[in-house]
């Protein structure tokens, strides 16, 4: 039995899951709202009911993490009484990621977020270049990180800011590149912040990684204005040209290392060619792994290919 744990708009999981029905593969996808109750825990083994399901854990072939978790708590109505057993649910949800771990896995919890400072730190051990970056608060060290690197950007550490407005319309931060006129703009000390040398690229590239394979996209982004320094803030008028892309070999073996190194089998990850240099520089890492677009325009089918990994 697959076990599947995603959420309920998860259109790419819904695909794949398309394939495993078609492969006759049996599996049990698990959502924000899937009724899940533990049944037992031991020493040995435990037992859940999933939407009036049994499940053991011995009868689970393979993990699929995408996207959620397990929702095992009930409310109370003494706010005391729910901060104490909120207290026991964390202590139990830890164990079970850790249970859920030791099965055989395609993705898993413990891999499910990676701090992008510890990942930049495994680029160097792992002599995969990317750009010179600085995270700080003070305006005079930006100025020098300015004046050293002359093009610079300016992203969020962790996950991008997105708010909405009185009309319900979602507005999001996109990567910003930092000219001097922002850098004068600033107070003396602001909130420590990360900034990053903007390398000029030729191209871009995202790349899906599954179990020791590439499938990579070549993004022509940089002729465009609105999405020459991020490729998110996409122009449905102008759209980029895209490609099916191959690394060197050389530079898969480097990759592989780092993401072996965090403990993934499926990631995507994001790279420029640069302009100036000739190099690849390493962006970013989703451990979770987007592949709806890339699958779809370079014909590589990934939601089969993860249907026949699992």
């Amino acid at each position: 039995m697959i076990l599947i744990f995603s959420i309920n708009d998860d259109y790419s999981t819904s695909r794949v899951i398309n394939w495993l029905i078609h492969l006759k593969k049996e599996f049990i996808r698990i959502n924000e709202n899937t009724n899940v109750k533990l049944i037992s825990l031991t020493e040995h083994d435990f037992i859940l009911n999933i939407d009036g399901k049994t499940l053991k854990s011995n009868e689970i072939t393979k993990i699929w993490y995408r996207r959620g978790d397990l929702y095992l708590m009930n409310n109370f109505k003494s706010e005391h009484i729910n901060n104490y057993l909120s207290s026991e649910n964390t202590c139990l949800m830890e164990y079970m990621h850790y249970a859920f771990d030791k099965n055989n896995c395609l993705n898993n919890f413990k891999t499910s977020d990676i701090n992008k400072l510890y990942l930049l730190d495994l680029c160097k051990r792992f002599n995969v270049l990317a750009p010179n970056f600085i995270v700080t608060s003070c305006k005079n060290v930006l100025m020098d990180f300015y004046n050293r690197e002359k093009n610079i950007i300016s992203k969020p550490l962790n996950a991008p800011f997105s708010t909405y407005d009185s009309d319900s319309s979602l507005h999001m931060a996109y990567t910003s590149e930092i000219v001097l006129e922002d850098i004068r703009s600033l107070p003396n000390e602001f909130v420590p912040t990360f900034f990053q040398k903007n390398i000029i690229k030729a191209y871009e590239l995202r790349c899906f990684y599954l179990d020791g394979s590439f499938y990579a996209m070549a993004i022509f982004s940089q002729n465009n204005n609105k999405t020459k320094v991020d490729f998110r803030n996409y122009d449905n008028s102008k759209p980029n040209r895209i490609t099916p892309y191959q690394f060197p070999k050389s530079y898969q073996r480097k990759i592989k290392k780092l993401l072996d190194a965090i403990g993934l089998n499926c990631a995507s990850f994001d790279v420029v060619y640069s302009k100036e240099d000739q190099q690849y520089y390493f962006l970013d890492l989703n451990p979770i792994g987007q592949f709806g677009m890339v699958s779809t325009p370079c014909n590589y089918n990934l939601e089969k290919e993860i249907a026949l990994t699992l």
